[in-house]
């Protein structure tokens, strides 16, 4: 296959779909699952069907500038909407769809939104909000108001082909193309103003994923990465993806999809590395000493150190099985963003043969500033400055950016855009860093997560939590001491693999009382020892509770990319802190 790179000079992202259509239209671009197994439609199909929907979108008295939303799990229609928003010159918004309604209704007043699509009628129901026209995926409820995707379309028999053509053409580089709310860990989310042209730098920049590469569509579209990295980089690249609505049928998709790359959080590697873990804790001493055999063979090859016939035999008993049962027999590469990733992560997957690549960036920066391909040279790093990205330390140690993937603004809200920016223009990213001498970055934490020690001393938090969740019980951690004499921690367990720990020790009754169990606290405080032995005095955790549940969403304790909302989780847990510093 002839790999044709589209033009540098192209204006908008409906131009580049057109030149896709137009270059390579029987190309393989989606994989969805219906009732005979996955279908394929190839990138020809993709723009066809979002002309019409675009078609749709004039009929419906959407105009250039509008905002258009999306709440909605990841699917092939989400894909869909996008591109058409952007081909009638409207504005696409992504809302996560584990919202509540009240929060849904914020951003959708925020961003002062024209229409609404939904999966289903109930899911809209509840917002508060009487001028917003609402079309359901499926089929609406009788009387709620809702329009019928169906119906939707039929609207665009009234409207011609060049009239959208005319919309997309009239667009350049700096027109607004996607409002993408931020994480809001701290305050309130914002809507970052992305144009076409931060999104075609930033997919023209970053090149990790081979050509016509197939991959998986299971984050929430609503983030950054996976709308930019993911459906814009696959149509820059001319790849395909599955699209896996439920995040539960990962594992099923990844055996059936067989796909070549594969791009998350670190959360999620970090579980898969946790289950490898748990499975070597309970195997007996012949096979555990296997396992960790073959583990420091690959991770010494991935180092350069080792091959030949240890390497071989290593693969073939080990690393090779546990590399196709986690992701299947193709897989190539594999990419982290969103969070920072330990580096024993990288190592682990590494030792399997797999570079575990990391990008670092924001929603401000369209995504990805960074990209790791060093793999174990450069473990910890986020990488080097993608092509046209400027990087530089502050005086306080922020790291500041600057270059085209850099945002316009927040929408309509000047004074949060101006205090993002230095007064010489450039964007202050919130993570404290530092630069080698070979341009790779390194970072150290979040400027506003920083705990000052009662001694003074700045320590971060979240390379920390990243240790602590190396457990295999461990889901959630938060390390607490700001203005303290020492450091605590709160874990959250996974209910599901705290009960397979249970029935293993023969532990009797509920979850709470499992909770309180001597060898569960013992063995993780024998995790904690190991992880002081590994850290400065002013770092160790002297003291640590047990949370009695998971941390959630919906009682506000985590952001929609599960990020901690660290003022909440302290107010709320304040009197169980507060016992760790008697």
């Amino acid at each position: 296959m002839t790999i044709q790179q589209p033009p540098a000079d192209l204006p908008s992202i409906p131009a580049l779909l057109a030149w896709r259509a137009s270059h390579t239209p029987d190309w393989p671009a989606a994989q969805v699952r219906d009732a005979g197994g996955w279908q394929t439609l190839d990138w020809g199909e993709i723009a066809r069907r979002s002309e019409t929907l675009a078609r749709a979108l004039i009929a419906a008295g959407v105009q250039p500038g509008d905002r258009v939303a999306i709440w909605s799990r990841t699917r092939l229609e989400w894909s869909l909407l996008d591109f058409a928003v952007l081909c009638v010159g409207a504005v696409s918004v992504g809302l996560y769809p584990s919202l509540t309604p009240a929060q849904a209704t914020q951003q959708l007043q925020r961003a002062d939104c024209r229409l609404l699509f939904v999966e289903h009628s109930a899911q809209a129901q509840a917002l508060d909000t009487q001028v917003l026209q609402i079309v359901c995926l499926g089929q609406p409820e009788p009387g709620s108001g809702h329009q019928g995707l169906e119906a939707f379309l039929a609207q665009a028999a009234d409207i011609s082909v060049e009239k959208v053509r005319q919309r997309w053409k009239a667009l350049d580089r700096d027109a607004l193309a996607n409002l993408v709310f931020t994480s809001g860990t701290t305050g309130e989310p914002k809507a970052a103003m992305l144009s076409h042209g931060n999104l075609l730098a930033s997919i023209s920049a970053y090149h990790l994923p081979p050509p016509s590469y197939t991959g998986l569509a299971f984050l929430p579209m609503a983030h950054v990465g996976e709308r930019v990295i993911g459906q814009y980089q696959r149509l820059w690249c001319g790849a395909q993806s599955a699209y896996v609505p439920d995040i539960n049928e990962v594992p099923k998709a990844l055996h059936e999809i067989q796909p070549d790359y594969f791009g998350s959080v670190p959360r999620l590697f970090e579980k898969l590395h946790g289950a490898v873990m748990a499975q070597r804790d309970a195997m007996p001493a012949g096979k555990r000493r296997l396992l960790d055999w073959a583990l420091r063979v690959g991770t010494r090859h991935a180092q350069g150190q080792v091959g030949g016939l240890p390497l071989l035999l290593a693969r073939r008993l080990v690393l090779d099985k546990l590399r196709q049962r986690l992701f299947g027999s193709r897989i190539r590469v594999l990419v982290s963003g969103g969070a920072p990733l330990d580096a024993n992560l990288v190592a682990f997957f590494s030792a399997l043969g797999l570079p575990l690549c990391e990008g670092w960036g924001m929603s401000e920066s369209t995504a990805f500033l960074t990209s790791n391909e060093a793999g174990l040279r450069k473990p910890g790093s986020v990488g080097r400055a993608l092509p046209g990205v400027e990087l530089r330390i502050g005086e306080d140690g922020e790291v500041l950016v600057r270059g085209p993937l850099v945002f316009q603004g927040y929408f309509r809200q000047p004074d949060k855009t101006a205090e993002t920016f230095t007064e010489d223009g450039w964007l202050r990213s919130g993570d404290l860093g530092r630069l080698d001498d070979q341009g790779y970055l390194w970072l150290t934490g979040r400027k506003k997560e920083l705990i000052i020690t009662a001694g003074g001393k700045n320590i971060a938090p979240t390379p920390i939590e990243a240790r602590l969740k190396q457990h295999p019980l461990v889901e959630q951690a938060l390390v607490h001491g700001d203005r303290r004499k020492h450091l605590s921690a709160l874990l959250a367990l996974d209910p599901q693999r705290l009960e397979v720990w249970a029935r293993r020790h023969d532990l009797a009754g509920e979850q709470t009382d499992w909770l309180h169990a001597p060898a569960l606290l013992a063995d993780l405080q024998s995790h904690i020892d190991s992880l002081n032995a590994e850290l400065s005095q002013v770092e160790r955790i002297k003291a640590w509770a047990l949370l009695p549940r998971l941390l959630s969403q919906e009682e506000d304790e985590l952001t929609p990319t599960q990020k901690l909302k660290r003022p909440v989780v302290e107010r709320r847990f304040a009197e169980l802190l507060n016992g760790l510093y008697g």
